[in-house]
């Protein structure tokens, strides 16, 4: 999961430096007519990707192994957040800070085989979860001109989670002492891609697509995927951000997009 992680930013990079390498630095798209402030909500949608686990525990002379094999489904979610524009801050063209709410879904298989001394016994079942997680969000973004009216963003943030409700169903039972869940409460480095566009002269849309590449806290285990019955899975966070401009023709603070037309 790290690994695909990892990948995913450095296409992300990759895509940023090309599109540098052909536009101007001060490329964020407003003008001097706005605010250097605003407001944004972002609908979203989640999915998990599942890995396979092969496991053993042990308690006296029983010897459980058992494999779990995890897989995602879809869940949802709404972030509600601010933004503060700069005007040439290094790499950043703007800062965000959102609080949102979203649920996460997933399934796990669970086949195992309890070794006694005198016995083996074999247990399977279809567990599954739906965890609802409340998220404080800090991002800095940086902005780069894709056309007119059009701009790609690359944003590394912190995000808090907290779960303020969990579920875990299991077919069948089967001894599961040792397995592992997701903490209550959870520091974590992300990455988020958007590609924004102009929809109308205070209106900017941009689709985003949101994963977690490192886990802060708690510090055991910087894996930024969520364990669940043994498994772990990769949460993406796929959004549509909508983000309202206010105007401000007296006090001119916005950084000025050069090249796009006003509306």
């Amino acid at each position: 999961m790290i690994r695909n992680a990892l990948i995913f930013l450095g296409l992300s990079l990759f895509f940023s430096t090309i599109s540098f390498a052909q536009i101007a630095k001060d490329v964020f798209p407003l003008s001097r007519e706005f605010k250097n402030y605003g407001l944004y909500i972002s609908p979203q949608a989640t999915v998990s990707f599942g890995n396979k686990e092969e496991l053993k525990y042990s308690n006296g002379d029983s010897v459980y192994n058992y494999t779990v094999e995890g897989r995602g489904k879809w869940g949802y979610g709404l972030e509600v957040g601010g933004f503060r524009t700069f005007d040439n801050l290094l790499l950043i063209d703007f800062v965000e800070a959102a609080v949102s709410y979203r649920v996460f879904k997933g399934a796990a298989e669970h086949d195992g085989l309890l070794t006694l001394p005198f016995s083996q016994i074999p247990f399977e079942s279809e567990n599954s979860f739906s965890n609802q997680i409340l998220s404080l969000s800090v991002r800095a973004v940086n902005a780069k001109q894709l056309g007119a009216k059009s701009f790609l963003t690359t944003a590394l943030g912190l995000n808090y989670n907290y779960q303020i409700a969990e579920k875990y169903e299991r077919s069948n039972p089967y001894p599961n002492a040792d397995e592992e869940f997701l903490n209550k409460s959870t520091l974590q480095a992300h990455l988020q891609v958007g590609v924004g566009f102009k929809v109308s002269r205070q209106l900017l849309l941009i689709p985003t697509v949101e994963t977690p590449i490192i886990t802060a806290v708690p510090t055991d285990n910087l894996n930024p995927a969520f364990p669940f019955f043994d498994a772990r899975y990769q949460p993406l966070i796929i959004g549509l951000k909508f983000m309202f401009l206010w105007e401000d023709p007296e006090n001119c603070n916005a950084p000025t997009f050069k090249g796009i037309p006003t509306m």
